[in-house]
């Protein structure tokens, strides 16, 4: 992703810097910065008179600004002098600490009812155990989030199971019907023979649902009906294959699949329940949320449950026999109980099988907290396992933000990636995103529904976004202005909505009405979103911004009224009415409006504090004509905490919005989304210490080293945060975007990082017998140190200069050899890193005298 300035000339020469560098082909790459310094120079020319006319602050040399070469990445030189080392920070929804250890509750974000499948080495492409987690996203659209891992700390969403749960009204906010709350909860997701499988259930969309596919990253999922309610479902694959589903609340209960699961083929109702241990001081309410697993000739089943005067916490059953009474004598309940962990609400989720060196499988817990109104975050909790137990954490004790060490160890390369990746992401709107399969998801649309509110609209956009319900895609574009959102209002608020899960029938807001608000899951403990918004095709009535939501919300707005615009703020806190003036209560807050006048952009941010106190959230807004000078909307506003009536059952996320209350075709564009943990409140200087070292680490970098993908996403990633370093600053969002964007793909290429070299292998005669012969040729800059190694022997060579070759012979003692290999491994520096690079050689079938 690449991220813009914020003045006039700034913006159009990091726009124009950035197509240029997406433009240019590896050929067409200048090959010397003099001949780019010439490019950037024609970039500037055709501004003409902007450069003087809009420009806030002197413009600093065109000489600033780094460019990427064909083969190298040249980094602005006053960053690259005297820039500290590149040492990136995690992302923010990383708790990794960087030095093998890692806080709980993991992400600092919403992500409830997980559930984790590993895909073992053998059983994959990579080589290596990969982690996949589903979680509950209810309304949202996309849905069902598919995030991965190779460290079970941290994560980034590589798919989604479906588009839409629904086109109906209900998932779609159409015609007075809404899913808050409802829609897609629970989700069990199992991998087994080459196939997975995701199953969740649905409170309004006709119960519960089966989805598989043979690519959980990038394929298209088959969903199958099951025709009714199956509450927390969890798929379970006996040891002979049979498919169950476990299910309930104040009870388990299964029911058996059919071989192909396709429908249900029978019922185990009630296998055990909360009342088959009444007594038992973790037995209490809920009861629900059971995952199955066979660990050691076990059945486990591993439910939460609240007992009264106490907090949520873990309870597991076990039993020699999976459905229990079913196949026991005499129909008794074959399952016992243990409360596993009982320590600051921790509580519902996975066991989680990790593999180790000497052959033994460790099961720690992936179990999430109520931490609202961030939300249910998870944490990965090791087990000590004694009898066939589990205590969880520190002899059952799990401090909030505990520090436990990571149960897997990565290579340093590898440990730098994996802390960049993350659930949240800063975004240009550059409709650059992978394309995904649930994208193109097929429907059969009935009248009078328009085909074109499903269809896809040619727009991508990166995985962290959530629609609030299903989009309208008429009515959303990444392509109608290119770099920007535009959200056009397609119809006309009511107040009519109502509340269809709750029993008082509660009305929604007119925010909550709105159609097509794309939204990020919020993070703690703070957070900052920064956007600009282009309010000149607005209409009458229309109101647009930027809002920190749940059903509580407090949100930053243009309103156009009369033809005039106003910027303002809106909160609603507790308590929530039954019947509202939707008028009156998203009026602007006394002392927050600014009358906008003739201007036609406007840039917002949103500080948001979930700490101070802990529980609540309290917001600040600031608003800016020019993105370098700030001003303060009021004070902060507030408090948001937990809905008890769990009207959305979420966290609080930030969305970008625009309504309409008096006629639709009215449009807003949005520029960005700038994202930073650091609050204006918190009155820090601006800090462009982490930019700088990112640009200066680029300088150290060489194409030949990476793949061609990998080096042309960094180029981009590059050009933006150089050009955004040559203009100003006026918010540490301005410099967090293009430095988080960067240094995730410096990670990367770290990871991908190669030492160039040439390997021959060969089968020579002499003598009647057979000599494997193998050549390496160190093609890389610097010296490096090889070792060859084959079936007859090994030898290292320590020191290989720059285009030296080594050779050895390795005698097989024999007059025939089938076909084989050598291997090469090469070690050396790139970047200042070491790196270890492998190559392997084939030589053919050889018989010598013959």
């Amino acid at each position: 992703m690449a991220f813009t300035p914020l003045s006039r000339l700034e913006s159009t020469l990091a726009v124009s810097i950035r197509l240029r560098a997406s433009s240019l082909t590896r050929r067409s790459l200048p090959t010397s910065l003099n001949a780019v310094l010439d490019h950037l120079a024609n970039a500037v020319t055709r501004l003409g008179s902007t450069v003087h006319t809009r420009q806030p602050g002197p413009v600093r040399t065109l000489a600033s600004i780094a460019v990427l070469l064909g083969a190298s990445l040249v980094a602005t030189p006053s960053a690259a002098h005297a820039a500290e080392a590149w040492t990136p920070r995690s992302s923010y929804t990383s708790t990794d600490t960087g030095a093998g250890t890692y806080s709980v509750p993991l992400l600092n974000a919403d992500v409830p009812d997980i559930s984790v499948e590993r895909v073992p080495a053998a059983e994959n492409d990579e080589g290596r155990d990969t982690y996949y987690m589903i979680s509950t996203t209810m309304h949202l659209s996309p849905g069902a989030p598919i995030m991965k891992s190779y460290d079970l700390v941290n994560w980034e969403i590589v798919n989604y199971v479906f588009d839409r749960a629904s086109i109906g009204d209900s998932f779609s906010l159409r015609n007075g019907q809404n899913s808050y709350g409802q829609g897609q909860w629970a989700s069990s997701l199992r991998y087994r023979d080459g196939m997975f499988y995701a199953v969740f259930n649905t409170n309004n969309l006709n119960g519960a649902y089966l989805y598989r596919t043979d690519d959980i990253e990038n394929g298209s999922w088959q969903r199958t009906a099951l025709g009714r309610g199956l509450h927390d479902p969890s798929l379970f694959f006996d040891v002979d294959g049979t498919p169950y589903i476990f299910y309930g609340s104040g009870g388990t209960s299964a029911v058996r699949l059919n071989a192909d699961l396709t429908a249900i083929a029978q019922d185990y109702p009630n296998i055990f329940t909360a009342n088959n241990y009444a007594g038992q001081p973790f037995i209490g309410g809920l009861f629900e949320g059971a995952q199955v697993y066979h660990i050691d000739g076990w059945y486990y089943a591993v439910i939460i449950t609240w007992p009264s005067g106490q907090g949520r916490q873990v309870v597991m059953f076990r039993s020699k026999d999976l459905l229990g009474r079913y196949t026991s004598a005499g129909g008794v309940n074959t399952y016992e109980a243990r409360g596993v962990l009982n320590s600051n609400g921790f509580a519902q989720g996975s066991l989680v099988p990790i593999s180790r060196a000497d052959g033994r499988t460790d099961w720690h817990g992936m179990f999430f907290r109520d931490t609202f109104p961030i939300g249910r975050i998870p944490a990965l909790i090791p087990a000590t396992w004694q009898d066939g137990w589990p205590t969880f954490g520190t002899n059952g004790l799990v401090p909030v933000n505990g520090v436990f060490d990571k149960p897997i160890q990565l290579s340093p390369a590898e440990e730098v990636f994996e802390r960049q990746k993350s659930i949240v992401a800063s975004d240009d709107f550059a409709n650059d995103a992978p394309a995904k399969a649930y994208q193109d998801e097929q429907w059969t649309i009935p009248a009078p529904l328009d085909p074109a509110e499903v269809a896809p609209n040619g727009s991508r956009l990166d995985l962290a976004w959530e629609w609030n319900h299903a989009p309208d895609n008429r009515y959303w574009s990444l392509t109608d202005r290119e770099g920007w959102l535009r959200l056009t209002a397609g119809k006309v608020v009511t107040g009519q909505y109502v509340y269809t899960k709750l029993s008082n029938r509660a009305e929604l807001a007119w925010f909550e009405e709105a159609r097509n608000t794309l939204s990020q899951r919020t993070f703690g403990p703070r957070q900052s979103v920064e956007t600009r918004m282009d309010i000149s095709a607005m209409k009458n009535g229309d109101v647009a911004g930027l809002a920190a939501y749940n059903r509580g919300f407090s949100y930053v707005a243009v309103k156009r009224v009369g033809g005039v615009n106003t910027l303002g703020v809106v909160n609603r806190s507790q308590p929530f009415a039954v019947d509202l003036d939707q008028s009156t209560l998203e009026t602007f807050v006394a002392g927050t409006t600014v009358a906008l006048g003739d201007a036609t952009e406007v840039h917002v941010k949103a500080d948001l504090d979930f700490s101070s106190p802990v529980g609540q959230l309290w917001t600040t807004f600031y608003y800016s004509l020019d993105g370098l000078t700030w001003t303060r909307l009021g004070s902060r506003v507030g408090p948001q905490a937990l809905d008890g009536s769990l009207a959305h059952f979420m966290g609080h996320r930030v969305g970008l919005f625009t309504y309409a209350t008096q006629e639709t075709g009215g449009s807003v564009d949005f520029d960005h989304y700038l994202l930073s943990d650091t609050l204006t409140a918190q009155s820090r200087p601006l800090d462009t210490t982490a930019l700088d070292a990112a640009i200066a680490h680029a300088q150290t970098l060489h194409a030949r080293h990476y793949p061609a993908d990998a080096w042309a996403a960094t180029r981009s990633a590059l050009a933006a945060a150089t050009s955004a370093r040559a203009g100003r600053f006026g918010t540490q969002n301005q410099i967090d975007a293009p430095e988080r964007a960067l240094s995730y793909q410096l990670a990367r290429l770290g990871v991908l990082a190669a030492l160039p070299v040439t390997v021959t292998a060969q089968v020579r005669c002499l003598a009647g017998k057979a000599y494997v012969a193998v050549q390496a040729r160190n093609d890389s800059d610097g010296p490096v140190g090889i070792t060859v190694e084959t079936p007859y022997g090994n030898r290292s060579f320590a020191t290989v200069a720059p285009g030296a070759n080594v050779y050895q012979s390795f005698h097989t003692r024999a007059a025939a050899v089938p076909a084989g290999s050598a291997t090469v491994r090469v070690t050396g520096a790139i970047g200042g890193r070491d790196v270890t690079t492998v190559r392997t050689a084939q030589h053919p079938a050889t018989t010598c005298g013959g």
